[in-house]
């Protein structure tokens, strides 16, 4: 029997990627930073347009919600990052 199989698999809490449960689809990857575990990234155009289809939003009411439900959540190094894919007039808060 190989010594593997009879250790104990332990989670290292600061090195766990965080998800956002809904986001999914938005999910591009992970960033890297030297000293710091992987980040999850993720695509503030497909965040937008998610938000927008799952609840009914404007686009302006998706990127409040952007902005104050992920983009002021503070997990230290395990928080996600969102990377700004949009076009410009996207961007605007007054958007359609």
């Amino acid at each position: 029997m190989s010594n593997q199989k009879n250790q104990k698999t332990k989670e290292d809490a600061e090195s766990t990627l965080l998800l956002y449960s809904g986001l999914e689809d938005a999910f591009i990857g992970t960033v890297d930073r030297y000293g710091n575990p992987p980040t999850a990234c993720y695509s503030k155009k497909i965040t937008i347009s998610i938000l927008k289809k799952e609840f009914n939003l404007s686009t302006k009411e998706a990127n409040d919600r952007l902005e104050y439900e992920y983009l002021l959540n503070n997990f230290s190094e395990a928080t996600p990052c969102f990377l700004e894919d949009r076009a410009t007039a996207e961007c605007s808060p007054t958007g359609s």
